[in-house]
């Protein structure tokens, strides 16, 4: 069983199973004497998300998953709004950095914030894949240059395009047509004369969030672990991009997939760049939502 209750430190005050988002612990009352037990018909559907044993004031609950690993105690922060705010502001976008390797002890702090992100489904599925060897860098950055390159032939072919539209749909046929190519154009031109790598922005590391591909929001949870990862590197001056013409090299170069070691069932959804910042931003950029509004 996923979840077991210790009955000689159970209050049974029911705050485990109001938390848990299926009911799986309830309070039952037999002879007037109340028990928090483990519903038969619920006991599958367990997530593993912990919230059970978190929230239990006696600890008396117990998740398998985690056996023989700590809860650590909550801490009274000194963090708030005034201070959040500000910081969330100020984070930009890095493209250029300096050649500095990031040490990897300041990568692994930053991974372990990648650690805490929420998932969709309370299972940790998510992998994480950090480059910051030069050559891997290079590889990568050479096959991911003619899967591009070779795209946007088959794109201005009639026939392979109708092929791509099928396979991709619509949507993700227009954002290449009209957002990913014509930039990539010039990507492709400046790499081969030398100029500049557009596709890794010469980063010294590359951290990528990969999970099975039939995990029911695989995608999200990689976003999710990867917002988490750039908010702790803007704490340690480190620069962070999300880059989304990473992940379909990793997924569909076989070159690239056995360069990463990835199974074959899973994909990766997420991929930032890493650097010391080679220039510091001085103003906020104004930025605000296409639209906000409550429903009355």
């Amino acid at each position: 069983m996923t979840v077991s209750i210790n009955q000689e430190l159970c209050r049974a005050c029911g705050v485990c199973g109001h938390v848990c988002p299926r009911h799986i612990p309830e309070v039952v009352e037999t002879g007037g004497m109340k028990a928090t037990v483990i519903s038969s018909q619920r006991s599958s559907l367990c997530m593993e998300c912990g919230h059970c044993a978190a929230v239990c004031p006696s600890c008396a609950i117990e998740v398998k998953c985690f056996s023989g690993r700590e809860f650590d105690p909550v801490q009274e922060l000194e963090m708030d709004g005034d201070r959040l705010l500000p910081f969330m502001r100020q984070r930009r976008s890095v493209r250029r950095y300096r050649e500095n390797p990031v040490p990897r002890e300041i990568i692994n702090r930053i991974i372990n914030a990648a650690h805490c992100s929420p998932t969709g489904t309370g299972r940790m599925t998510t992998g994480v894949i950090v480059i910051d060897d030069r050559k891997s860098l290079a590889t990568l950055s050479e096959l991911a240059y003619r899967m591009y390159e070779g795209l946007g032939k088959s794109l201005n072919n009639p026939v392979a395009r109708l092929f791509i539209k099928r396979r991709a749909g619509e949507k993700r046929l227009r954002a290449l047509q009209d957002f990913v190519m014509p930039g990539m154009h010039w990507y492709i031109r400046w790499y081969k004369e030398g100029k500049s790598n557009e596709i890794l922005r010469d980063c010294p590391a590359l951290v990528l969030f990969h999970s099975p591909v039939y995990e029911p929001v695989g995608e999200q949870n990689c976003l999710l672990a990867a917002f988490h990862a750039i908010m702790m590197a803007q704490t340690m001056d480190i620069g962070t991009c999300f880059n989304d013409l990473i992940p379909p090299a990793c997924n569909r170069v076989p070159e690239i997939r056995k360069l990463l070691g990835l199974d074959d069932d899973r994909e990766v959804y997420a991929s930032i760049t890493m650097g010391y910042p080679k220039y510091h931003f001085r103003r906020i950029v104004p930025r605000d939502l296409a639209e906000v509004r409550y429903l009355t």
